[in-house]
């Protein structure tokens, strides 16, 4: 039973997963646009972008706007030959191995790269993304920073290389290793105990 349980901790403390990225759509909403969950798992933590970057430090040569608390824009209008890079940036208080790049459909024509705590995770043509999370997963449990830098890039059928952020949420992931620890303990836990009844039934 020692032996269970010591497998059964290294489960929990090793760091098994690897880094995986994923689009989805952004589902319920509030009216501001935070999401309620990110699939299906609760939000710890939510960064809301919008005019003037809110929760977001946006910097760079490009100019920006945005749509009150709901959105963020990053404009460019590299096809005219007004380019303008800028990024923004946030920080999480919170610790979690999982974080959400929320981004909206307008105003989204432009190339993106993305990066948590400075590891690059993508670049993506945003050209009619719509609604959607690029979800982040099997990050070590810190407080995360996200950043957002908008490359002055436009798709072929637009004309502009906009980027539009309405937030960024962080949460957490339940491992399968981290489960099946769980699992492993809470069973010995109930074998322990059930060891103690009959023991204690003998006399």
């Amino acid at each position: 039973m020692k032996r269970l349980l010591i497998v059964a901790l290294l489960l929990i403390s090793s760091h098994a997963s690897a880094i995986s990225i994923q689009w989805i759509p952004l589902g319920a909403a509030s009216l501001e646009g935070e999401p309620v969950n990110i699939n299906g798992n609760p939000i710890i933590e939510y960064k809301n972008a919008g005019v003037g970057g809110i929760d977001w430090d946006a910097t760079g040569i490009g100019p920006r706007g945005g749509l009150g608390v709901q959105e963020l824009w990053l404009f460019d209008d590299s096809a005219g030959n007004i380019p303008g890079t800028s990024e923004a940036t946030t920080t999480f208080k919170e610790i979690s191995n999982s974080v959400s790049f929320i981004m909206t459909g307008d105003h989204n024509d432009g190339f993106a790269q993305f990066f948590v705590d400075n590891i690059d995770v993508g670049t993506f043509d945003l050209y009619q993304i719509g609604n959607m999370n690029l979800i982040v997963t099997g990050l070590d449990s810190i407080a995360h920073t996200l950043r957002i830098v908008q490359l002055g890039e436009h798709n072929l059928n637009s004309r502009k290389g906009d980027v539009a952020i309405l937030g960024g949420a962080a949460f957490n992931v339940l491992s399968e290793p981290t489960t099946l620890a769980l699992f492993l303990m809470a069973s010995l836990y109930y074998i322990g105990g059930f060891n103690i009844k009959n023991r204690s039934n003998r006399h």
